[in-house]
Formats: C-alpha cells, structure tokens, sequence
C-alpha cells in the first residue's frame, strides 16, 4: 500500500469540447497516467463517445485513469441540435450559444472537485473558469495550451505591442518585436483577436489574468523543436514550461491509431484499414496527405480548385473531404475521379487515421492547416508538412515550421478566412500553384531529410532520459511538491501556539 506522500497525484484534465482540443488532451491523460497518475478525462457525452475506447484500454492495461462526461447545458444556453462539440456546429452563429454552454459546465466541474478532490487539474487554455473552480479549492492549476511556445510568444507580443497597427495595409509585412529571432508578419495572417478593431483588449486582459491564475504550462511539443521559445515564454510570463509533447506518441500501432479521435463507431477500424491497405500498394514516400483538420471549411470553388491541382499534380494522394467540407465530397470535379478511378487518389469523406497515415511508409508530405496538433503529428512521424494555414493562430504555426524548423514549405496563402464566413473568402490558391507546390514539396530531398531528423529528436523527446519525459516527471513532482505543503498546511500540528 502506497503511503500518503507517495499516493498517486489525482490530476483532472479538461479539454475544449472539439477534436483538435480534446484528442491531445486524452492523450495528455493516458501519457500522465502511464507515469503513474491517477488521471479522470473531463469530456461532454458526445466526445467521451469519442475518446473513451483508448481510456478503457489505458485502464485495462493497468493505468489510472477514466473519463469523467459532463451533459453539456445546451438548452440553457438557448443551443438546439444536440451539440456538444465544437466541430458539430452546422454554423458560426450558433459559436456564441455554444460558448455560452461550454462556460455552464464551470459549476458542474467545481462540483465535481469538490465531490471528488484533485491534487491539481490541467486545463484547455480557453477555459478560464477551470483555473477559478480550482483556485477556490486551493488546487494548482496547469494551463494546456493548445499550440507550441513560438505561437504564444508571437501572439503575447502582437497583443502587447500592436505593431500590426502601424503598417498601411494588410499586405505591407512588420516585425513582430521582442522575438529570438526576426519574425515578419502581415495583417492579413493574423489570428482575428490581434487585428486592429478586434476586441484585442478583451482578449489581452484574459491573458494576463490566465497568467496569474496559472501555476504552470503544459505544452505539447519538445525541446529540440522551439527550445529558445520555451525559455522565452517562461521569461515572459514568469510561470514553468512544462514540454511534454508529441503526446501523439502515446497512441502504439493498434486500436489507439487506427481509431484516434473516432471511439464507439464501428465502421472506423474498417475505414482505417482501407486507407492503410490503399497505401500498402504505393511506393514509399511516394503520396501526398491532404487534410485540414475538423474545423475547416473551405468554400466550394476553393475545394474544386484544391481538387484540380491534386489531380495535376501528377502524384498520388490521400484527400481527407473532412469536417465542415465532407458533405462536399460528391461534388469533387472529374479530374479528381478519374485519379481515384486510376488508383492514384484516394478520397476519404470525414475522418481518417491521421497519425496512422502519417506513419506510413509511403507518406511523403502532409498538406496540412497547420493547427498545433497537425503540426506535432507530422513532427514525430518525420513528415514534411506543406503549410496552408487558414485561421487562428495556423499561420504563426507556418512561420515555425516553414521558417525556423525547415520542415515545411508554404503553398502560398497569403490571407485565411474567417471562422464560419469562408464562403465569402474565394479562392485563396489555385489549382496551378496547388500542383506545383505538391510536386516541389515532394521532391525536396534536403527538407525531407530535415523532417526525419525531426521525428528522430520527437521520439527521443519521449524515451527515458529524454527532455519530453523528464518534463512530464517535472511536473508530476511538482504537484507531489504542492500538495504535500497543503497537507503540511492543513495539519494542526504545524500550528505554531500564540
């Protein structure tokens, strides 16, 4: 029997409701609980559907963990439709009720604490009111971030000093001040809550007082990726950087890859296993994987454009028609059909095994969004990445990538869209371009070589004695470290007599 000092820490991990939020951050708990944690997985229903599988084989192998589902308070919110994940939203105007109902959770998790007391909780950077519940309890409380340390530092610098207010037009490039290293942007690349005439004051003073109710960062990269920005952000902020990434090594070779992010559908490991079997016959790094993730929807002509250029391209390819875009999939020109019918494409609508297909011998390149968990997926998997940011922070994450890591090229958007106003976006890149950036991408010989050495450190990062696995024993002994002071403050015999 354990004694009381050395007890399993309880950390409760609390995700935003989407798949790009909540898929790292199950992998998050299993990688804890697999260090000896006694982690609980908050999700709402709909997404406890999606992760649970991978927590119960966690649990059947001896780990401590288990999912936690909250009823997400839709109808209070005035949010009909049953949806409680992000990704479920048939449209933008229904993000407010929704941000609405995900705030409502705050008195169920504080319940939650209090019924079932937690030595620290990791919570969704977005999810201010997770750090408040526990903060009433005296409960540390780690931010999970969501995006690597070279975006933070970019968007904390934008907010702070707004050069982006400076320059004539959205075209015009500017430097991004008090950076390691020189970083140019344009407006026109900038995360929404950053442009001049947002609510930027709203969201800095969010950040600040994110930053004072925050005993820590978690962060899903490593060293050898953003080394100088992880030191800069703990600079900035005065708070530990815990880099604990790619937590997609977590997942093995078996169910946990093949049905990642798609638990309780029984068609998923049979589509898995198709899109892997379709690969199985192509040469090595011999396709292109084109996914953006499960929030993107482009507009139909940019879809029809993507489309054409895969199809000139002349290479093959993986198409994941996913997310906002899947009902898009019968619509795909005819070029597009014929390279399936050829056996040089594949389409899939709506979801496929990512980091499976990204481990596969045959991938060359990974045409990507750039979101954070895209990014850190084709980092351990040694892929190179060809950047097409589309929002938020995506673009900063290009930056990385294409200017820092030498992992990736960009496919040439200078401007994304608005989340849930795409349709009024256009064509943001030809067909023309999408061919010859694919082509160009998957004969570059030295950023391959670049991207495997990636993937080399991303494995090490993880493997005992590596920075990512020492940074997730830093922290489980930082929260040994803090509640054995709250015991000792709690103990009456530490009262000294007046």
């Amino acid at each position: 029997m354990q004694s009381p000092e050395n007890a399993a820490p309880r950390v409760y991990f609390i995700p935003f409701p989407t798949p790009g939020h909540a898929l790292p951050m199950c992998d998050l708990a299993r990688l804890f609980a697999s260090r000896g944690a006694d982690a609980t997985l908050v999700l709402t229903r709909a997404n406890a559907a999606r992760l649970g599988g991978a927590v119960a084989r966690a649990a059947a192998a001896g780990s401590r963990i288990r999912v936690h589902a909250l009823a997400l308070p839709a109808e209070a919110a005035g949010l009909t439709g049953g949806h409680e994940s992000a990704d479920d939203l048939p449209s933008r105007e229904l993000a407010g009720p929704f941000a609405v109902a995900v705030d409502l959770l705050a008195p169920l998790f504080a319940d939650l604490l209090r019924r079932r007391p937690a030595d620290a909780v990791v919570f969704d950077g977005v999810l201010p009111w997770a750090a408040t519940a526990a903060a009433e309890l005296r409960v540390p409380r780690y931010a999970f971030t969501g995006t690597g340390c070279f975006a933070l530092s970019v968007q904390r610098a934008l907010l702070l000093h707004a050069p982006q207010d400076g320059v004539a037009s959205d075209d015009e490039p500017f430097l991004v001040p008090g950076l390691p290293d020189a970083v140019r942007l344009t407006k026109s690349r900038l995360a929404e809550a950053t442009l001049p005439g947002a609510h930027s004051r709203e969201f800095l003073n969010r950040m600040f007082d994110g930053e004072r109710a925050t005993t820590g960062w978690v962060v899903n990269s490593f060293a050898d990726l953003e080394q100088r920005y992880i030191e800069h952000y703990e600079k900035e902020t005065r708070k530990p950087v815990f880099a604990v990434g790619p937590v997609c090594l977590v997942n093995g070779d078996g169910d946990d890859v093949m049905e990642r992010g798609r638990g309780g559908e029984p068609c998923a490991a049979t589509d898995a296993a198709r899109a892997l079997a379709w690969l199985d016959e192509k040469p090595a790094r011999s396709v292109v994987y084109v996914c953006f993730g499960s929030l993107t929807r482009f507009p139909d002509e940019q879809v029809a454009e993507l489309g054409a250029g895969l199809a000139g391209s002349g290479v093959n390819f993986v198409w994941v028609v996913g997310g906002k875009n899947a009902s898009a999939a019968p619509l795909l020109p005819d070029v597009v059909h014929a390279a399936v019918s050829s056996g040089r494409g594949h389409v899939i609508a709506g979801w496929a095994p990512q980091v499976a297909v990204l481990r596969h011998a045959a991938v060359g390149a990974f045409v990507t969004h750039c979101g954070w968990g895209a990014v850190t997926e084709a980092a351990a998997a040694g892929v190179p990445v060809l950047a097409w940011p589309v929002f938020a922070e995506q673009f900063y994450n290009e930056a990385l990538v294409v200017g820092l890591a030498g992992t990736g090229a960009g496919v040439g958007a200078e401007r994304g869209y608005v989340w849930g106003g795409e349709e009024s976006g256009g064509v943001v890149v030809g067909r023309e371009k999408v061919a010859e950036r694919v082509r160009a991408a998957m004969a570059d010989e030295a950023m391959r070589r670049r991207a495997e050495e990636v993937g080399e450190r991303a494995r090490r990062a993880v493997e005992v004695g590596g920075s990512s696995y020492d940074a997730v024993g830093a922290l489980l002994e930082d929260v040994r470290r803090r509640r054995r002071r709250r015991e000792m403050a709690a103990d009456p015999r530490n009262v000294k007599e007046v």
